[in-house]
C-alpha cells in the first residue's frame, strides 16, 4: 500500500513540476545587459543551491540514526532523551549568539565556522562516551542555528547587492525547500548502504565528507559580505550608529529592530511556531501510525522508510506548488494563508480518527505544506529584515521556537497523543491568525495608496 503511495507522489511531483515549467522567455531579442545580468543570477543560483544541497544532505544523514547509535553505545534512554533536548537548548542559548555575530564578522566566514563544527560534531559521535556526546550534541545545536540562518542571510544579501528582481530569490528559495527534500530522500538511500557495510556511526562520517566539500566551494567559489551599514542616511547618522555598534551587541540591536516593528515580530512568531509544530510532528507520526496500523488488524511493521520518502517527496511538491502560485502572481503573504490553514486542519485530522490512510495523507498534506512554508517565509523575511541585523534577527526568529520545543519534549512521556497533536494545530493556528493580521494590513495599505493617487 505505501509502496502505491511513494509512486503516486513521486508520478504527481514530476507531473506538477514538467507541466507547470515556467516559460523561458526568447534570449534572442534580450539585450545584452539583461543577458549578462541573467547570467550572473544564474551563476550566483547554481552557487547557492550546490552548497545549499552538500550541507543539508549532510544534516539530513545524521537524522534517522541518532537514536539507534546512542542504543548501540549502551545508553540509557533518559540519556538519549537529554542528548535531544540538550541539542535544542544549545541551540536555543548559544546559538543564538554565535549566529548573531555574522553580520560583523562576515557571512561567508561563519558558513565556514557552520562546516568545521558539525563536521566536529559528526566526528564526535564515533566516541561512545555520554558526555563527549554531550559536547557533540551542543555543536551540533550551535551548527543548526547557522545552517538556518547565515546561509539564507548571505544570498539575500548578494541577491539585492547585484540588483537582482524579487522574483528570481523566490524561485531561488523554491528550488532550495525542493532539494531540501530530495537530498532527505538520497541521504536516507546513502545512510542505509553505509550502516549495512559498516555501522551506525558511518553515515556521520559521510556527513563530514560533505561538510569538507562545502567549505572548500565556499572558500573558493563565495564573496564575503557583511550586515550593510552605510546604505541610508547621512553622516551624522553614521557617526551615531558607529558609537551605538560600540554600546550594543548585533543582539541586541536585533532585539531592538524585532520589537520596534509589529510585523517584524509577527514573522517571527510565525516561524517559530509553524516550526515548532514541525518539529514536534517528527516525534509524533511514527507512533500513531504504528498504532493506526494494529488497530486495522495488522501485525507487520510499517515501512517507515517508504513514508519518510514519501513525506519528503510532499515537501517537493509544495515547494513547486509556491512557484506556480508566484508565477500566477500570488502575493507570497497570500500564499501563506491556505498554507497555515490546512496546516492547521492536517493536524486536528488524528484527534478525530484513527483511521490509518486518513492519517497518512494528513500527514503527507502537513508535509506539502512545509514545502510550501520555506520559500513563502524565506520571501517575507528578505522583505522585511534590515541588512544590518539580518542574521541576528533570523536567530531571534528561532528562539521561541527551540524554547517550545524544549518545554514539549521534557513534558512529552505526561502527554497524551491527543493532546501533542492539539499543541501542534494551535501552534499553526496561530501562525494563520498572525499572517492573516499581516495580510489585512497590508490591503489596507494598498487601498490607502490607490485612493490617495485618485484624489491626486
Amino acid at each position: 500500500m505505501y509502496f502505491f503511495y511513494f509512486i503516486f507522489l513521486v508520478v504527481a511531483c514530476i507531473a506538477i513540476t514538467y507541466l507547470f515549467k515556467p516559460k523561458n522567455e526568447e534570449n534572442k531579442n534580450e539585450k545584452p545587459e539583461k543577458k549578462e545580468s541573467n547570467a550572473e543570477y544564474q551563476k550566483l543560483n547554481r552557487s547557492y543551491l550546490i552548497v545549499y544541497s552538500l550541507v543539508v544532505t549532510g544534516d539530513w544523514l545524521q537524522g534517522p540514526y541518532n537514536y539507534s547509535l546512542y542504543q548501540s553505545y549502551g545508553l540509557s534512554l533518559e540519556k538519549i532523551g537529554w542528548l535531544s533536548v540538550c541539542g535544542f537548548l544549545s541551540s536555543l542559548v548559544l546559538g543564538t549568539y554565535v549566529g548573531s555575530i555574522a553580520d560583523k564578522f562576515g557571512r561567508k566566514k561563519m558558513c565556514l565556522i557552520f562546516c568545521l563544527l558539525y563536521g566536529t560534531s559528526c566526528l564526535l559521535r564515533y566516541v561512545p562516551d555520554f558526555y563527549i556526546l554531550l559536547f557533540g550534541r551542543v555543536l551540533s545545536g550551535i551548527s543548526t542555528s547557522l545552517l538556518f540562518s547565515c546561509f539564507e542571510a548571505w544570498l539575500i544579501n548578494e541577491h539585492n547587492s547585484k540588483g537582482f528582481a524579487n522574483s528570481l530569490l523566490s524561485n531561488t528559495l523554491t528550488w532550495a525547500a525542493f532539494l531540501n527534500g530530495l537530498t532527505a530522500i538520497i541521504s536516507g538511500l546513502i545512510g542505509n548502504v553505509v550502516v549495512s557495510y559498516f555501522s551506525y556511526a558511518a553515515p556521520y562520517g559521510v556527513a563530514v565528507i560533505f561538510f569538507a566539500i562545502s567549505a572548500v566551494y565556499i572558500q573558493l567559489n563565495w564573496n564575503e559580505n557583511y550586515g550593510d551599514t552605510s546604505a541610508e542616511g547621512d553622516k551624522k547618522e553614521k557617526k551615531e550608529d558607529k558609537k551605538e555598534e560600540k554600546k550594543s551587541s548585533a543582539l541586541i540591536k536585533g532585539i531592538s529592530v524585532i520589537f520596534k516593528d509589529f510585523t517584524i515580530l509577527s514573522v517571527g512568531l510565525i516561524q517559530s511556531f509553524f516550526e515548532a509544530a514541525m518539529y514536534i510532528f517528527v516525534f509524533l507520526y511514527s507512533p500513531i501510525l504504528e498504532e493506526a496500523h494494529k488497530l486495522s488488524g495488522h501485525d507487520d511493521e510499517l515501512p517507515f522508510g517508504l513514508i519518510f520518502a514519501g513525506f519528503m517527496v510532499c515537501i517537493m511538491i509544495g515547494s513547486r506548488i509556491f512557484n506556480i502560485l508566484t508565477q500566477n502572481n500570488w502575493k507570497v503573504i497570500t500564499i501563506s494563508l491556505p498554507v497555515f490553514l490546512l496546516g492547521t486542519l492536517s493536524m486536528l485530522l488524528p484527534i478525530i480518527t484513527m483511521n490509518e490512510h486518513i492519517l497518512y495523507w494528513a500527514f503527507a498534506l502537513f508535509e506539502t505544506c512545509c514545502g510550501m512554508f520555506f520559500p513563502t517565509l524565506g520571501c517575507i523575511k528578505s522583505e522585511i529584515i534590515p541588512e544590518e541585523v539580518r542574521s541576528s534577527v533570523m536567530n531571534l526568529f528561532r528562539v521561541p521556537m527551540n524554547a517550545i520545543v524544549v518545554i514539549v519534549l521534557l513534558k512529552i512521556s505526561s502527554l497524551s497523543q491527543e493532546i501533542q497533536f492539539i499543541i501542534c494545530a494551535i501552534l499553526c493556528a496561530l501562525s494563520f491568525i498572525l499572517s492573516a493580521n499581516i495580510h489585512s494590513k497590508e490591503n489596507a495599505k494598498a487601498k490607502a495608496a490607490t485612493t490617495e493617487k485618485k484624489d491626486n
